[in-house]
């Protein structure tokens, strides 16, 4: 079957990709986002004879054209994801689409669960859900039966630090996602590994330069251009400074692209869809966990919003 394989890139989205991969092995895999997600699906997904969407949550902005291209294909198309429904679910169905959709479950865990590819690779999709720290589901607490705990967290750290220091390049990705569909351990790879060991001493860099550089406005704090994951470092934004809200923000020529991370009393996703978008940009994910991108310009009127709503 001519298939093609559209997914998130970080752990979660690798991992899914890999599972579907392990099915359906002669299908091409492209790494995408919310806002890439159209332009993706008309230059790599039109002819093929499935389309699986994994981990991409759906941009409102684009959603009409986004409806009107899948439904115009001549596809089968699958929607695997665990973002926040903006109601765009039902409209997925009522174009024929196949969605599976669960919040609190991670990606990788729902491509499991639907695709039914070999047990084995159900350590895979563990990868994902530790990755991504979706860990309380059922189905996550029995597979802690299934396998050994400290081999599982061992290669699911090796692998979300490597994915780390791999970054954008996505032809590496691609590899990745081939070796996980035969079910290698990311510790059989030396290369893996060693970039995995060397991103655990700049994540620990990174941490000590976020705790000393970042700013508090507000109950947020935030660091411009810190030198490293920004998911990384809008985690520890928030906990050095010990507020609700930490924020990384890269500076992309005029584009600010930016990484959230909240406690458990802010609902992101929830902001960002609102504070970014009326600022000229597009923002959300999960609520303690998401991303923004906005012009430059307008990156101190969204920092003194979000405060503001915080």
């Amino acid at each position: 079957m001519d298939t093609v394989i559209l997914a998130h890139g970080d752990v979660d989205g690798v991992t899914s990709a890999a599972i579907a991969k392990s099915i359906y092995r002669n299908a091409e895999v492209y790494f995408t986002h919310p806002v890439g997600l159209l332009g993706d699906l008309r230059e790599f997904a039109l002819g093929k004879e499935l389309v699986i969407i994994q981990d991409i949550a759906i941009d409102e902005r684009n959603l009409e054209e986004l409806l009107q291209l899948l439904g115009s294909m001549d596809s089968r198309i699958i929607y695997i994801d665990h973002h926040p429904d903006n109601g765009a679910l039902d409209r997925l169905r009522s174009i024929g689409a196949t969605v599976v959709h669960e919040e609190g479950a991670s990606s990788a865990e729902l491509s499991y669960r639907f695709l039914n590819p070999p047990r084995e690779m159900s350590r895979v999709a563990v990868y994902g859900a530790i990755g991504d720290h979706m860990m309380s589901t059922p189905w996550y607490l029995e597979m802690l039966d299934t396998w050994d705990v400290k081999t599982l967290f061992f290669e699911a750290g090796t692998l979300v630090l490597a994915l780390e220091a791999i970054g954008r390049n996505y032809e590496e990705k691609r590899k990745l996602v081939e070796y996980l569909a035969d079910n290698k351990l990311p510790s059989q790879d030396p290369q893996l590994v060693e970039k995995a060991a060397l991103q655990s001493r700049l994540n620990e860099e990174l941490r000590l330069r976020v705790a000393k550089e970042a700013t508090v406005l507000g109950n947020i704090a935030y660091i411009i251009d810190p030198g490293g994951s920004l998911g990384t470092a809008a985690f520890y934004a928030k906990v050095e400074k010990n507020v609700n809200v930490g924020v990384a923000v890269e500076k992309r020529k005029d584009l600010c692209v930016m990484s959230l991370r909240s406690t458990s009393q802010v609902d992101l996703n929830t902001l960002l869809r609102k504070i970014a978008v009326g600022l000229g940009g597009h923002g959300g994910g999960h609520r303690q966990a998401a991303g923004a991108r906005i012009p430059c310009s307008n990156l101190g009127s969204f920092l003194e919003e979000l405060a503001k709503h915080v």
